[in-house]
């Protein structure tokens, strides 16, 4: 076999691979995006900047925790965060299906707990968003249930 055949077969094989892959891929019916209005959450990501600014500057800081044997997620807020109202996402990476909220209950105190046992074990991002006086607040955090 002579060397102009050797790169006709290389070449071949190189088309037949991405052929299969473009394949493979037009294959897919489950493909998720980190949510359907990513655009605009991403222009609006300064105003998630200025809320992580405000909630460095608390005198504490918030505080997740995971209790396994009760299997809550326990929130404790800074002193100063007392009376707000806000909302924590449970956001799970391996799938967008199983997301949901969570409204804050904050009012009288520091804590909230909340429930998991019904969810998945796995990767969750536990994002925190709450407002007091006007000025928002924000934080995030990656939790393995």
């Amino acid at each position: 076999m002579n060397w102009g055949k050797k790169i006709a077969i290389v070449y071949l094989s190189f088309v037949a691979f991405m052929g299969f892959m473009v394949w493979k891929c037009l294959q897919q019916k489950d493909i998720n995006l980190v949510s359907e209005d990513y655009y605009q959450k991403e222009i609006a990501y300064q105003d998630n900047i200025d809320q992580m600014n405000n909630t460095n500057q608390l005198s504490s800081e918030l505080k997740f925790g995971y209790k396994p044997e009760n299997q809550v997620v326990k929130l404790d807020f800074p002193k100063e965060s007392v009376g707000a109202t806000g909302e924590v996402n449970f956001y799970r990476p391996a799938d967008a299906k199983k997301d949901f909220a969570v409204k804050l209950e904050i009012a009288n105190v520091e804590s909230q707990s909340i429930p998991v046992a019904s969810l998945d074990r796995g990767l969750w991002v536990v994002k925190v968003s709450w407002k007091k006086d006007g000025k928002g607040y924000y934080k995030e955090e990656k939790m393995v249930l």
